[in-house]
């Protein structure tokens, strides 16, 4: 395929990718193979609906060399490993998408369809956890990529690697793999505990603090509080935003009464390493958000903060996945918590770094 036409693709995958909610952020990536040596791929810790031809990186499939200035994704390792072992695929996309990252924490070496997709072949192969960008990543989704018939691998407690012979195969892998993720949950985990998903169906979704008054007037005038010490309050010369989230699967997780900790990489690194759960107490809500972008309060939901709407939003969909996939993994009997040490280590690199990347880039 010639250059600029691939280019053109990945930023079109960029943008549907976003619009579709199959990635948050900056998270996730795309390529497209040019030729039996090279491949063009997004680059790191940029927003996708701003990307232009310039900033899309061309990366050699021998040694993952490139040139320029702009850093390619990460991840181009395992972009790589689908276009050695995979002559016919020629379109990559890397996911974080919820259906599909539920079922990547519940330790599965892989798991079979209930219904036929075109893309996906019999059964779908889980690879190894390693860490984001790393040497054992790429060699556990290697592993993984020789054992599949299909066009899709879940990568364990962090997302998922689909690819096909063009841009419309690629996608239709992502989708059917969500599908076919959402069927498997229904089946296996929502009959465990269809009376308590009705009841916290039954409370309000709050988009908005005001909103909220629906619910109990005491706890708005203690997000109001909230509110007004948060603007007070600054992070990297920007003022926070906050929003009060009442998603089905966090309310059922505020009611346990205990932490939350990461089962999916961008959780510990974009919202924090260990979410708490406290009453609705300024002093205590204040603390909780020091060290992370959300805390759950008793009974109601959780508060969640960012720089700006999309940053909150990505946040705000981090959070909701990563409290399905609890409840996946509970009900199926295998809830695998990333290490604490491997958690710390995503957070700093993503505060320090990862995050500086896409700010530089959400000004420029």
């Amino acid at each position: 395929m010639e250059i600029n036409q691939a280019k053109e693709l990945v930023i079109k995958a960029g943008h549907e990718l976003v619009r579709s909610g199959l990635i948050a952020r900056t998270w996730g990536n795309v390529s497209c193979r040019i030729d039996e040596h090279s491949f063009v791929i997004t680059p790191s810790g940029r927003e996708y609906q701003t990307l232009t031809p310039d900033e899309i990186v061309e990366v050699k499939i021998k040694d993952l060399s490139y040139r320029g200035n702009i850093v390619p994704s990460s991840e181009m390792g395992i972009h790589r490993a689908v276009y050695q072992l995979r002559s016919s695929s020629n379109f990559v996309i890397h996911t974080h998408q919820v259906n599909a990252s539920a079922v990547s924490v519940a330790g599965l070496e892989y798991f079979k369809p209930l219904s036929y997709y075109s893309e996906l072949g019999d059964e779908v192969i889980c690879a190894e956890y390693a860490l984001p960008g790393t040497k054992a990543l790429c060699e556990n989704v290697t592993a993984a990529l020789k054992k599949t018939q299909g066009n899709a691998v879940i990568m364990s407690n962090h997302g998922v690697l689909c690819f096909g012979e063009s841009y419309d195969s690629a996608f239709r892998a992502a989708y059917q793999l969500e599908e076919a993720c959402r069927e498997y949950i229904e089946k296996k985990v929502t009959k465990c505990c269809t009376s308590e998903i009705k009841e916290v169906e039954e409370i309000t979704a709050v988009k908005d603090i005001k909103e909220v008054k629906d619910i109990d007037q005491k706890f708005t005038s203690t997000l109001l509080k909230i509110e007004s010490l948060l603007n007070d309050c600054k992070a990297s010369g920007m003022q926070k935003i906050i929003r009060f989230c009442t998603h089905p699967d966090v309310v059922r997780f505020s009611k346990l009464g205990t932490d939350l900790k990461p089962l999916v990489d961008d959780f510990a690194q974009i919202v924090g390493t260990c979410i708490k759960t406290v009453e609705p107490d300024v002093d205590l809500i204040t603390s909780a958000l020091e060290s992370s972008s959300a805390v759950f309060v008793k009974d109601l939901g959780a508060i969640c903060i960012g720089d700006i709407e999309r940053d909150l939003d990505a946040v705000i969909m981090i959070l909701c996945k990563n409290c399905t996939s609890y409840f996946t993994a509970s009900a199926l009997g295998n809830i695998d918590y990333i290490k604490p040490e491997e958690c710390e280590l995503m957070r700093k690199n993503y505060l320090e770094k990862y995050s500086l990347l896409s700010d530089a880039s959400r000004k420029s």
